[in-house]
């Protein structure tokens, strides 16, 4: 296994099985700058094989979450060469779609903890998390069209989490919420007073620990296809995915542990 990646604006910290990756620039609500984002990518390709992280919490130095892009770094884009055919704003967003693609799909269960601003991709993570949890005095939005630009590679995912009607609605005003009506529209599972924050994020990664870490990664992954593959071949997958937790030593450990009354291996760790 690779080690862990180098990293200037994430902060990163690996306690057992629980990976915490914090956006690090407080000085501007943890917006997402173009290294950041290099940085954001390179993680996910070291969670990709990694088993040793069960559960990966996402969240925000300084009290906010993220304020989505760096608008300051990126308002002289347009300016940038195209001469030699290909484009540089296109290549970034499409290099960022596609971290986001393989982050939904790490084998990890992923928890957003949102506090203070989480707009844009702050947004956007939001919503790519398996489990969100938002704080009360959370704001939340997608601000691009009054930039005059589109949420263009959270959309997808904005969708996935509160429905076509709901999304097109709240990028088609910028509307800005709190965090009593992300979880009113679905973007959030967990609701809690600003002060519970940590508490209540313990609570859900510990019911994280308690599951299986295969099967955990099982499960995503047959949920996941619902939808982007045909029905048939999901029930396939899913018939093979059962066949090969039930014979796994992880499988055979639980359900041993069970009929002796007592807690799995990984419980123990």
């Amino acid at each position: 296994m690779s080690t862990m990646p180098k990293c200037e604006f994430l902060l990163l910290e690996q306690i057992g099985g629980r990976l915490n990756m914090s956006f690090n620039r407080p000085e501007s609500r943890n917006a997402i700058n173009n290294q950041m984002g290099e940085e954001l990518a390179a993680v996910v390709s070291w969670l990709q094989d990694n088993d040793d992280v069960r559960v990966v919490v996402v969240r925000g130095v300084g009290g906010h979450f993220c304020a989505g892009g760096d608008i300051k770094e990126r308002r002289n884009m347009a300016d940038e060469d195209t001469s030699s055919g290909k484009d540089p704003i296109m290549e970034r967003n499409r290099t960022a779609g596609l971290a986001f693609m393989k982050f939904e799909n790490l084998p990890q269960t992923t928890i957003s903890m949102v506090e203070g601003s989480a707009f844009g991709g702050g947004m956007g993570y939001a919503c790519l998390t398996d489990i969100t949890i938002v704080t009360k005095g959370a704001r939340m939005g997608m601000p691009e069209t009054t930039l005059g630009v589109a949420p263009a590679q959270i959309a997808p995912y904005v969708v996935k989490r509160i429905g076509l009607t709901r999304a097109r609605q709240l990028a088609l005003t910028a509307e800005r919420f709190d965090g009593a009506k992300a979880f009113e529209y679905g973007v959030a599972q967990y609701l809690c007073d600003d002060a519970d924050a940590d508490k209540v994020l313990d609570e859900v990664v510990a019911k994280v620990l308690n599951c299986g870490p295969k099967a955990n990664a099982a499960t995503k992954a047959i949920m996941l296809r619902v939808g982007t593959v045909a029905a048939e071949d999901v029930i396939s997958f899913s018939a093979q995915t059962f066949s090969e937790l039930n014979r796994s030593a992880e499988g055979l450990e639980g359900q041993t542990a069970f009929a002796e009354k007592r807690k799995p291996a990984w419980q123990e760790s």
